[in-house]
């Protein structure tokens, strides 16, 4: 079921299936700034990954000694999600584990994602509610795509990354999904500007995972202010479907990443997870400014 919410500013819709926000515009204008899941290049909008984030080696994570299956980005993202508050400026939406949920990640919490509007900024809010009675691991992420404006499938630039942090950023190396151990620079211009053309992601996904960077501003081809996205979680994901052409960009705040190649150890050994203990709530917020 899809929820609505405006403030006069801007206005966004969210789909109770993976509490997953489907649209953001301003109130003035048609324009949608958010990816509307063309399946050609990607059928999602802005999923919360949960209870990992990235690939599991071979589907396979263990988590209390025995093995578990779980699979790129969680299960979180394709869960009917329940409202469980409506406002003028707010919405949440809250999973609660079940039978289901436990035969795939056994513990027992409640998910809240929450959506608050303050003229221009949409906040995004996590709570992670450990009700079971022991130590629950776990990792979560945003993954929102954002439209290029007036994108053209042939311009040498779509658009421009400008971050809080000087070049060249260091990014994890990933291949076939896992991370190979290895890393790479990403050169910036004027020490801070990322030029995006068709093959800036030839790389499949940057990876800054060194916790430099907090705010992302997304500029058109003419170097004007789109989308600001803040935060402050360790690792900063940018990706684009490569080879794709495609007329969207990803930024992703991150706790926790993919596998490295071949890892086998227990899941709250993967890179960047949580640990939140019984009876205990877990919080973390992103924002999102429209330009």
């Amino acid at each position: 079921m899809k929820y609505y919410l405006s403030n006069g500013i801007i206005e966004i819709e969210v789909n109770s299936r993976g509490a997953e926000l489907t649209s953001l515009r301003k109130v003035t204008s048609p324009y949608e700034y958010l990816w509307q899941g063309n399946p050609e290049y990607w059928n999602r909008h802005a999923p919360v990954l949960f209870p990992n984030v990235g690939k599991v080696w071979q589907d396979t994570a263990h988590l209390d000694g025995a093995p578990l299956t779980l699979h790129q980005h969680g299960f979180a993202r394709d869960c009917e999600f329940q409202l469980v508050a409506e406002g003028d400026r707010y919405l949440a939406f809250r999973l609660t584990s079940d039978d289901q949920t436990r035969s795939l990640f056994p513990r027992d919490f409640e998910l809240t994602i929450g959506y608050r509007l303050l003229r221009n900024v949409l906040t995004v809010e996590w709570s992670v509610l450990n009700t079971g009675q022991q130590m629950m691991p776990f990792q979560i992420g945003a993954h929102p795509g954002f439209n290029y404006p007036h994108y053209k499938a042939d311009a040498d630039i779509h658009g421009y990354f400008d971050f809080d942090a000087e070049g060249p950023l260091t990014s994890l190396a990933v291949s076939g999904g896992f991370a190979t151990g290895k890393s790479f620079e990403v050169e910036l211009e004027d020490g801070c500007r990322l030029p995006l053309g068709n093959n800036t992601f030839d790389c499949d996904t940057i990876i800054e995972a060194t916790g430099r960077v907090h705010r992302i501003a997304m500029l058109d081809a003419e170097a004007r202010p789109y989308i600001t996205v803040l935060h402050q979680m360790p690792i900063t994901a940018l990706w684009s479907p490569a080879g794709g052409r495609a007329p969207f960009v990803c930024i992703e705040p991150w706790h926790g990443r993919c596998d490295d190649t071949g890892f086998a150890g227990e899941f709250d050994r993967r890179p960047g997870v949580q640990h939140v203990q019984p009876g205990w709530t877990w919080d973390e917020s992103y924002q999102i400014i429209v330009e």
